[in-house]
């Protein structure tokens, strides 16, 4: 199995406090989001592969440099792929992002547009994806809602990646947590691009918001497009598992439309990795 949504950082490095105490409400409960090797690996236990990453957004309080992420895979490199993170808002960060591609071997790149207030159609981003496409990154976005105040939650909008599919085609592209609350938005952007896929981490604590999203793909034909992820720290391995092998558990004996063990299963067995770094030839 592969896991394409994790985390790592250290809290008291890598977030302001005011960004710290926002977290609480992330889960309804305070969490400790530092991320410890040890932990980390037993948690991941269950994947083959997992892809990490941190969050570069001056806005709402978050910098993970991308050596220390490197750094972070070097330690468990025939497990880990680490991706790079990227604020556009900086002026540095095209010289930041070829250091941790070029230096750092880092092998894509997350972004996070509400967290570092900016339209995912802006022009500052064309180099980015620029780059990318012709370098064979993926590309993860964070998509949907988030609990940090200050993000602009405009820029989250499933729909607004429909136009960066069509400019830059060949780039691959996941649009995190399914675009959480607008997963339909999502589903159809997904729809219409081959190289954009969403991953449903972090939704199954949301049982009636998951088992909706899950049916809906299937009435769009589109759950192969559907990749797994934890979004570890804020959910583990096992309780997502668990989470998305129950989700018809919702409905119980209704007559309501069931998820096929065929969609569930194939989003924990499906080769992610042959879909975002495909074989040349």
């Amino acid at each position: 199995m592969h896991n394409v949504h994790t985390h790592t950082w250290d809290a008291a490095l890598h977030f302001t406090p005011a960004t710290i105490r926002e977290s609480d409400l992330s889960r309804g409960y305070p969490l400790d989001l530092t991320v410890r090797l040890e932990a980390f690996l037993a948690d991941m236990a269950a994947f083959d592969k997992v892809i990490v990453f941190g969050l570069k957004a001056r806005r709402t309080g978050y910098w993970v440099p991308d050596e220390y992420v490197a750094d972070f895979v070097a330690r468990a490199p025939e497990k880990l792929i680490g991706f790079a993170a990227c604020d556009p808002t900086q002026p540095e960060h095209l010289e930041e992002l070829h250091c941790a591609i070029e230096q750092f071997k880092l092998r894509g790149v997350k972004l996070g547009p509400i967290y570092a207030g900016f339209d995912p159609r802006d022009s500052r981003c064309n180099a980015i994806y620029r780059y990318c496409q012709e370098n064979g990154l993926p590309v993860l976005f964070h998509t949907g809602t988030t609990f940090n105040h200050a993000a602009l939650l405009e820029y989250g909008r499933p729909w607004l990646f429909d136009e960066v599919a069509i400019r830059f085609p060949d780039l691959r592209m996941i649009l995190a947590h399914c675009g959480h609350p607008f997963s339909e938005e999502c589903l159809v952007v997904i729809r219409k691009h081959p190289h954009v896929y969403a991953d449903v981490s972090a939704l199954y604590y949301r049982p009636w918001q998951f088992y909706n999203t899950l049916i809906a793909a299937q009435e769009y034909r589109v759950t192969h497009k559907l990749l797994f992820g934890t979004d570890y720290p804020f959910a583990t391995a096992q309780a997502s598992i668990d989470g998305l092998r129950q989700v018809n558990h919702i409905v119980g004996g209704s007559g309501l439309p069931r998820v096929s063990a065929e969609t569930i299963e194939g989003i924990l067995q499906r080769d992610a990795l042959a879909l975002l770094f495909p074989q040349p030839g």
